[in-house]
């Protein structure tokens, strides 16, 4: 199936340039997967079609792609990879870094622990504390979006 993306941060697209993927993989200590950076980098801010994706016996939304450029605005901060990182990271085992919100204060996350150069796509539920926060919801970026239903 194929994924379109619609706009939801800005009313229309907002390009990252690489230098944006670049500052924030240095940031973190991280590459980003390729199939990642080329889907990211046009689309980012915006939303999936379709947009369900399957963790365990339930289901949750994909509400955005956080954004890789940080916003001048300062009301959209909020769905930056960075600052999405920053409210996470104490609360989430190292090596998780969230790319997806899904609108109900829950993320999609890369997860770099296994694997530093093929991060899975985990599930981070924030209501749950620790190793159980985490459930697995593919193996790749590529998988995950092949796995994204109405």
């Amino acid at each position: 199936m194929t994924v379109h993306w619609t706009p939801r941060i800005w009313k229309r697209p907002y390009l990252a340039t690489p230098p944006d993927v670049e500052a924030l993989e240095r940031a973190w200590g991280v590459k980003f997967p390729e199939d990642y950076k080329q889907v990211a980098m046009r689309y980012q801010g915006m939303t999936p079609s379709p947009d369900v994706i399957d963790i365990g016996a339930g289901n949750t939304v994909v509400s955005e792609l956080l954004t890789l450029s940080e916003s001048e605005d300062e009301d959209l901060r909020i769905y930056s990879m960075s600052d999405t990182y920053e409210l996470i990271k104490d609360h989430v085992p190292q090596g998780i870094y969230p790319f997806a919100g899904t609108g109900a204060g829950d993320f999609i996350c890369f997860d770099y622990r296994s694997n530093p150069d093929a991060p899975k796509v985990v599930f981070y539920f924030t209501e749950e504390a620790g190793e159980q926060a985490i459930h697995l919801v593919a193996n790749s970026f590529t998988e995950f979006l092949s796995k994204l239903h109405d």
